[in-house]
């Protein structure tokens, strides 16, 4: 005879294959909500090991802005200094020029002619000074014109102090160019 199987085998089947899906449902469940909870930290860990840097580079920046800044002061001496440098440079320069100027000033004075003043207004040299006769003021214009370290003599004013009188010294303004610091190189090395 046959056997016929009356107990719900199907069923017991069918529950345990539902029982088995729930824990592989749960399982997978489990395991896709700890790959996304450690993502999430693995992302916050990230953001936050980035703001600290952004943070490190902020205060590096402000470092860097403060060193800059004090470049920036330190350029502005320096070329504060250059052009203090470049100053007495001229000085310097321009030292002996003014002693081989009045030397040969001194030299080329001919007889009757004397110096009462002299003022220096940046190259140009006003003498005042009385003469004996315009003669000896045009002698000492041909001297200076002639000369190395002064030129370009102008004459401003000459006039005699009384027509009446039997002296007849003039009262003489001169102008000259005297050679400055740059051109004194030129002369020394001719």
């Amino acid at each position: 005879m046959k056997q016929i199987n009356l107990l719900p085998w199907r069923e017991t089947r069918r529950k345990h294959q539902q029982r088995r899906f729930a824990l592989f449902a749960a399982g997978w469940t489990l395991s896709a909500a700890a790959m996304v909870l450690g993502g999430y930290f693995y992302v916050g860990d990230l953001i936050g090991a980035q703001q600290n840097r952004n943070v490190f580079l902020q205060q590096e920046i402000a470092v860097l802005d403060k060193s800059i800044a004090s470049i920036k002061d330190l350029k502005k001496e320096k070329q504060q200094l250059i052009a203090r440098m470049e100053v007495i440079g001229a000085l310097q320069g321009s030292r002996t020029a003014i002693v081989h100027m009045l030397d040969e000033l001194a030299r080329l004075i001919p007889g009757g002619v004397y110096f009462t003043a002299m003022k220096q207004r940046g190259a140009v040299l006003e003498i005042e000074g009385v003469a004996q006769s315009n003669a000896n003021v045009s002698e000492l214009m041909r001297y200076l014109d002639s000369a190395e370290w002064v030129g370009n003599p102008r004459l401003e004013v000459i006039e005699s102090k009384d027509k009446r009188s039997t002296d007849r010294s003039s009262r003489f303004v001169l102008r000259v160019n005297h050679i400055t610091a740059h051109d004194e190189n030129k002369v020394e090395a001719s």
